[in-house]
């Protein structure tokens, strides 16, 4: 199967490595208007991403672009006939990533999300509890998140302007984190409230966020993350509090589960492994549900309308903080 990736910056370059790992695929080329980003790369490369839509050999793309871009080149590729995996979010707007999800229905393409966090093996295996019922009935969660904007290589210009990018961290890193919430514990979120600083001055962006929701039968869920503008650090952890016990969650380490008088825990990656490394075993993995998916003709997992309630309670959360 050949690929190609349109927007070779950090991520497209991770995406470049994830697909080098999967058997029966091949990178055939990259369209990235900064020449210099595709020096020394030994694939085609193309300045403008329509001519390697107009390469038939090319069975699928990737875009790993800035979020306001996604709609437009989405459009063009599902209208090429290509099959298209979207770095998240969707689209700059729920609204217009419904709009994509319908235009693949009708071109019949696949079309999925990258979303990273649902095949990390800790946030993995976090539902397999929780779903198994190891904790019983979940009475509450919890989750913190605060990385450095340096951790993954300096953060583009666009992504400090709302016009371009949607959204600072509640967006970006916030997708990720109600996503999985919800999907571990098998239950829909209700937004109660939310809460944005804007004090390190990153552009016109919010550099910290919290979010006050509740599951379907009414838990609390309480999320707060943020940005540092210092450092190359991350840290963060997710607590599912049950009526049997408590599973606390690191998406990049993994897992503790405390229920009784027991205590299990695993490590998921290898001792010595970047971050970046570790966020490649998620990436990969997704680029792999992609792979399948096209072979077997049949929908992704998850579907690309998964990805769009989390980001309808983050606008729906901007809205409510425009209006205080």
């Amino acid at each position: 199967m050949n690929f190609g990736i349109i927007g070779f910056g950090y991520t497209g370059q991770q995406h470049a490595r994830g697909l080098l790992s999967i058997p029966g695929t091949h990178l055939a080329a990259i369209a990235e208007n900064d020449v210099s980003r595709t020096a020394g790369v030994n694939t085609k490369a193309y300045p403008d991403y329509r001519e390697l839509l107009g390469d038939s050999s090319i069975q699928a793309v990737t875009i790993c672009l800035p979020h306001f871009l996604h709609e437009q080149v989405t459009v063009d590729a599902l209208n090429a006939g290509k099959h298209v995996l979207v770095e998240k979010p969707l689209a700059i707007s729920a609204e217009a990533g419904e709009r994509l999800c319908r235009l693949a229905e009708r071109v019949s393409r696949v079309l999925m999300v990258e979303m990273t966090h649902r095949f990390m093996p800790p946030v993995v295996e976090a539902r397999q509890f929780v779903q198994g019922g190891r904790l019983g009935k979940i009475l509450a969660v919890t989750e913190t998140l605060f990385e450095n904007i340096g951790l993954f290589g300096s953060l583009p210009p666009w992504m400090f302007s709302r016009e371009k990018a949607g959204g600072g961290t509640g967006l970006t890193s916030g997708i990720h984190l109600l996503d999985h919430v919800a999907w571990i514990t098998g239950q829909p979120l209700s937004l109660q409230a939310a809460r944005f600083g804007y004090s390190q001055g990153l552009g016109d962006i919010e550099d910290t966020a919290a979010f006050f929701l509740t599951l379907d039968h009414g838990a609390p869920v309480h999320i707060t993350l943020g940005w540092r503008s210092e450092g190359k650090s991350l840290e963060g952890q997710l607590c599912c509090h049950g009526t049997q016990g408590t599973l606390h969650v690191d998406c990049w380490d993994g897992w503790k589960l405390e229920t009784g008088n027991e205590c299990q825990q695993r490590f998921c990656f290898e001792e010595g492994t970047s971050i970046g490394e570790r966020a490649l075993v998620g990436m990969t993995s997704a680029l792999k549900e992609f792979v399948a998916a096209i072979r077997e003709s049949r929908p992704p997992n998850p579907s690309p309308d998964e990805s769009l309630p989390s980001q309808r309670l983050i606008e729906l959360a901007y809205a409510m903080a425009r209006e205080d």
